[in-house]
């Protein structure tokens, strides 16, 4: 009877609170403790319950007026406050000191709860102190010889592999003793008993729980090696039966319900998160790179492959970040026409594999390397014979001579360098740029500062044989007189 009166006593309190919170806000829905309180009042046997809405008050908020340590109370006595060297302020009447904010130093005052926004009928903290008795009452609340009696028999059920029911008296510890080293080997063992009981997406919710709460939790590498694991066991699952990412999974337990690939791609993520100088840090940085080349995403690849080369120069992924690397940044090219950004990264690229693997290669990977040079090179030669091209065609002759002296330069030897070489003298004796239109006009019209001191630049001429075609030769030292000398 002791044990039902204190429930309906909390429950009025409870109800009460609800009351006088709904009479400030008629639309705020009820909260459904508050009708189970409710219920247990009605179920109990007590016959005397006040029901007189007038007579019950709301619990008092921590932080009123009325309490020791809180700013509405310092402001109040702060002038009457009286300064004891050593120890801090005393006030009247109030045991313990205070500093100079009204914070106590030494003495125990009532606890406040700073609220950021205005929790409802649970933010009260009478209430949720409340309920948290209520729970204890009822055998919900924290308990430590219940928490180890169930902590030792989840231990039992898992050494003799009954994993389910191993779980659920793991997740009775961590409700018994929250917040506590018992609780986090209780959440590790949760996860461990959800793994090794095949429910692997429940299990990668509980490892990254447990990593949120405690980011330098003692079960960390464990946790990134079973992560790590099931990633892998999503990702190629995908590989052998590939589906929708909104393709519903009603049958397998072993993958999420929605998503395996993306789900797969987000735990990878998480251990670099997570462990990012654990060893298997570069590896799902290396898994989630070939899954996105895998399936044409070479932006996205080639950014994971850039992270394996500059923030893990000693992982033994190094080889293959710069092979595909380079393959990304080929294929990432959409052609002449495009932005060639791709390709300066791929020829830098290149230049770093030559000098960091060139006595590590064997046979084919040399010859792989000397095709994929070869691409580059083709494109190249074919981004500046598209260039010159579009100058010719549109009148502009001397860059039009510019890139195809490039491409004669560069390339020479290959059959693009002999057609440039022969479009290049067809260029002689053609006028430099297109007629200006309305040029009588314009000239009439005062010239731009800037093109008249370009104009007073010394021109530089350019030298051409058979044998050698060159942009430009180096003019001679400045004489005498001021004026540049020519080299004929």
């Amino acid at each position: 009877m002791g044990l039902t009166c204190a429930l309906q006593s909390r429950a009025s309190g409870l109800y009460s609170s609800a009351i006088v919170l709904r009479s400030n806000k008629s639309d705020m829905p009820k909260h459904p403790l508050v009708l189970i309180v409710v219920a247990l009042v009605g179920a109990s046997g007590c016959a005397s319950v006040n029901l007189n809405p007038t007579t019950w008050k709301a619990p008092q908020l921590a932080g009123s007026s009325a309490e020791v340590g809180t700013p509405e109370w310092w402001k109040k006595h702060e002038k009457q406050a009286e300064l004891v060297p050593g120890k801090g302020f005393r006030v009247e009447g109030v045991d313990g000191f205070f500093d100079q904010a009204g914070n106590p130093m030494h003495s125990k005052v009532a606890k406040t709860v700073k609220q950021d926004k205005p929790g409802g009928l649970l933010g009260d903290v009478g209430v949720t102190s409340a309920v948290e008795d209520l729970k204890t009452q009822v055998g919900l609340g924290p308990d430590a010889q219940q928490a180890k009696f169930a902590f030792e028999k989840g231990e039992d059920l898992f050494q003799r592999e009954k994993y389910a029911e191993a779980a659920k008296q793991f997740k009775e510890t961590i409700a018994h003793a929250p917040d506590t080293g018992m609780a986090q080997d209780a959440k590790f063992l949760l996860g461990e008993s959800q793994f090794f009981g095949h429910d692997y997406p429940a299990a990668v919710d509980t490892y990254d729980a447990l990593l949120k709460e405690n980011p330098n939790s003692k079960h960390l590498d464990k946790i990134v090696r079973r992560q790590f694991d099931i990633a892998r066991y999503w990702e190629q699952h995908h590989q052998g039966d590939p589906h929708w990412p909104t393709t519903p999974n009603f049958f397998d337990d072993t993958r999420p319900l929605f998503d395996t690939l993306g789900r797969s791609l987000k735990v990878y993520e998480n251990i670099r998160l997570n462990d990012p100088t654990g060893p298997l840090a570069d590896d799902s940085i290396m898994a989630t790179a070939n899954s996105h080349f895998l399936r044409g995403r070479y932006n996205d690849a080639d950014y994971h492959y850039e992270l394996i080369r500059t923030e893990y120069p000693r992982s033994d992924h190094q080889f293959e970040a710069h092979i595909l690397g380079l393959q990304c940044k080929l294929r990432k090219y959409q052609g002449p026409d495009y932005d060639g950004t791709p390709l300066l990264e791929a020829k830098k690229l290149v230049k770093q594999i030559k000098v960091q693997f060139t006595g590590k290669l064997n046979e084919e990977e040399r010859r792989r390397l000397e095709l994929d040079e070869a691409a580059l090179q083709k494109k190249l030669a074919e981004r500046d014979w598209k260039l010159a091209k579009f100058y010719e065609e549109n009148g502009y002759n001397t860059s039009a001579k510019f890139y195809y002296a490039k491409v004669i330069r560069n390339f020479s030897g290959t059959p693009i360098a002999n057609d440039a070489q022969q479009a290049y003298a067809a260029l002689d004796g053609l006028p430099a740029q297109p007629p200006t239109k309305l040029e009588s006009i314009i000239n009439l019209l005062p010239e731009n500062a800037e093109r008249k001191a370009i104009a007073q630049v010394p021109m530089i001429k350019e030298t051409t044989t058979d044998s050698n075609i060159g942009l430009a030769s180096h003019p001679e030292p400045v004489s005498e007189d001021g004026e540049a000398t020519i080299r004929r």
